[in-house]
């Protein structure tokens, strides 16, 4: 059998099996924007900052759980 013929073989019998959906065009994702260069030391600065921010932040937390306790305790 030849290779034209095997081809048409093929072709004449199509499989029976339904074919899969065609899935609707897809956006691609955007490609990422590289981020600014930002020196070590405005980076080191702002983390400083934020921890500082984040020890207030506790430190007010922890009086209002003082609080809290205290009110609970004269209350029962």
């Amino acid at each position: 059998m030849s290779e034209e013929e095997k081809k048409e073989k093929a072709t004449a019998y199509q499989s029976s099996w339904p074919r899969r959906p065609e899935r609707p065009w897809e956006r691609p994702l955007p490609s990422p924007t590289p981020m600014p260069i930002i020196p070590t030391e405005d980076v080191n600065r702002i983390l400083k900052q934020i921890l500082d921010r984040l020890g207030a932040i506790e430190k007010r937390l922890e009086k209002i759980e003082k609080l809290l306790a205290e009110r609970a305790a004269s209350s029962i």
